[in-house]
């Protein structure tokens, strides 16, 4: 016969599991935030203060937040003191700054703002030498690409220069895609999170995934043309619903004061698969 006592302690300790995120979760985010020019330093840092300062708000007890985030007493300690939890800025990023900041004041005693690439003095070359830290180990080229790639310096045959301003299309710009990432991802958790919770089926949001891997490359356009539609037809009605629900008679501070949203998000996806 099962003893009772020992099936109960193997649940119990289920919670105590420190589970894993598959890498997949990893790569796709990296990718993405590293393409938007966010610096890691800062990405682990954030998550860090905002993992404690959750996991205390829910327990109010340090050593619940110890078993729960897996983080040291010394970090966990700094972030419940409200001391600064990040670490000091690399010297990257200060080179970085500085580089930018010294290169700015560079391309206003130029024509045009073009900075000569190469040159002992008043270039892109000689002001990267004389602001790196002595322990450096990035190149000038390779600074230089990621500036050019990161959209804040352009290329001119043997010129720099730097752009005058963000791109028009705010659609495409680095900022609006930000905005989209921190609601999506905001958004999407909070809704699973409300799912974990509910104790039944009628409780929870609606949150489903529906795909194939199984489709042949000649007909991917194809197919995703024809989800955009659908997905645009739908959306229309979405709209009216929320539409015929929203209080008319609410000022700008009634709605802060409310300080909620509801509303239905879906995206189309084609991706490869990553393990």
């Amino acid at each position: 016969m099962n003893n009772p006592t020992k099936i109960n302690n193997l649940f119990q300790l289920e919670n105590f599991t420190r589970r894993k995120l598959p890498t997949k979760f990893y790569s796709g985010l990296s990718a993405l935030l590293q393409d938007l020019g966010i610096d890691g330093n800062d990405v682990v840092d954030d998550f860090i203060t905002n993992y404690v300062t959750h996991a205390y708000k829910k327990s109010q007890t340090k050593s619940s937040v110890y078993l729960t985030t897996g983080f040291s007493r010394h970090v966990v300690k700094k972030c419940l003191e409200n001391t600064n939890c990040k670490t000091k800025q690399s010297k990257l990023s200060l080179h970085y700054d500085l580089l930018i900041t010294e290169l700015n004041y560079l391309s206003k005693e130029f024509e045009g703002g073009l900075i000569p690439i190469y040159g002992k003095f008043k270039s892109y070359t000689s002001t990267f030498n004389n602001t790196k830290p002595t322990d450096n180990i990035i190149t000038s080229k390779s600074m230089l690409e990621t500036l050019i790639n990161s959209g804040i310096l352009s290329k001119k045959e043997k010129f720099v220069f730097f752009h005058g301003s963000l791109p028009n299309k705010s659609s495409h710009s680095k900022a609006f895609m930000l905005n989209i990432i921190s609601n999506l991802m905001y958004r999407l958790t909070k809704t699973i999170q409300y799912n974990l919770n509910s104790k039944t089926t009628s409780e929870s949001l609606f949150q489903m995934t529906y795909y194939s891997n199984s489709i042949k490359p000649s007909k991917r356009k194809e197919l995703t043309d024809g989800l955009r539609e659908l997905a645009r037809q739908h959306f229309y009605e979405y709209q009216a619903l929320i539409d015929s629900y929203e209080d008319t008679e609410l000022s700008n501070q009634g709605i802060e004061d409310l300080n909620n949203e509801i509303g239905i998000s879906s995206f189309i996806f084609n991706n490869k698969n990553e393990e």
